[in-house]
């Protein structure tokens, strides 16, 4: 099959395609005279790679995955299977970030609804916007 075969079977466009192919990401397909063909290893390889992307992976953090395969000559599983359980591990924290910015946030809003919220249902005034009362002159002041 041709690039936009391979383009309209992954939703990848022919640049992006292009790019995975300079980089490493997939194999350099065979040539019909001056077009690339390529196969169903291809289109396995790009969703394999859209997939990461839209796990998080950067195409830069796939370069040591490049590095391997090309010294292997194999597909490096074993850091693969690193590289997504150090996601993991990365989404875990964020995870915990925001569920502990989730319970801070709840206490603000109730902290708010106490504060500016009265018995009656009445919003009350917030101190800083009243007026200020006159302030008495010093004893012995001018």
């Amino acid at each position: 099959m041709f690039i936009g075969r391979l383009a309209q079977l992954t939703g990848c466009t022919p640049k992006a395609i292009r790019l995975y192919e300079q980089i490493g990401l997939i194999n350099e397909p065979q040539r019909s005279g001056r077009y690339r063909v390529y196969n169903a290893h291809h289109v396995q390889m790009v969703h394999l790679i859209r997939k990461a992307q839209t796990a998080g992976f950067k195409l830069a953090e796939m370069g040591p995955l490049i590095a391997a395969k090309n010294a292997l000559r194999a597909f490096p599983l074993d850091l693969a299977n690193a590289a997504v359980d150090a996601k993991r591990l990365d989404v875990q924290a964020r995870i915990r970030e925001l569920q502990a910015l989730d319970v801070h946030l709840t206490g603000l809003k109730r902290q708010m609804n106490e504060l500016f919220t009265s018995h009656t249902a009445e919003p009350l005034a917030c101190p800083d916007t009243q007026t200020p009362r006159a302030i008495p002159a010093a004893a012995g002041a001018d």
